[in-house]
């Protein structure tokens, strides 16, 4: 699968001219998985972002022991695991293909050489990803603060 169309009509790319896009497009890689097939589980050390090409893929997260909730499941478009493009730390979900699918990966240490080597284009990705998670932080507000009026105690 060509790696250029799903970088162009992905949100956290759009504001990368075409030349930015196909230095991008060699940095990724393409990775194939069979439905059912895992990307990586809860608490592994996160090492790379990915964006849906096509298929879906399914985040989950373990709530107690044996019990595990669908927090949702992303399509062709679809990016997720973006914070280890910046830091090493632990996945806070499961990502497992729930159909056949394709994903680019972008791996830590290809995007630190874009960084190096192309700061205008690492910047432009990283103001991206700043905007989509203040959208997401701004999205759950009021989920959280329902949350927070559940709990608390009647006055």
């Amino acid at each position: 699968m060509a790696k250029i169309k799903p970088l162009k009509e992905s949100e956290l790319f759009r504001s990368l001219e075409d030349k930015e896009i196909a230095l991008l497009a060699k940095t990724v890689e393409e990775k194939n998985l069979a439905a059912g097939s895992p990307l990586f589980y809860e608490n592994m050390t996160g090492e790379a972002m990915y964006l849906v090409a096509s298929g879906a893929i399914q985040l989950s997260k373990m709530l107690a022991e044996g019990e595990v909730k669908t927090l949702t499941t992303l399509g062709p478009g679809d990016y997720f695991g973006e914070m280890a493009l910046l830091e090493a730390g632990p996945r806070s979900v499961t990502a497992i293909a729930a159909e056949d699918s394709s994903v680019l990966v972008l791996r830590r240490s290809e995007f630190q050489r874009l960084m190096a080597e192309q700061p205008q284009v690492a910047m432009k990705i990283i103001l991206a990803m700043y905007r989509a998670l203040s959208d997401r932080l701004r999205g759950a507000s009021p989920s959280i603060q329902q949350m927070i009026l559940a709990r608390a105690p009647a006055a």
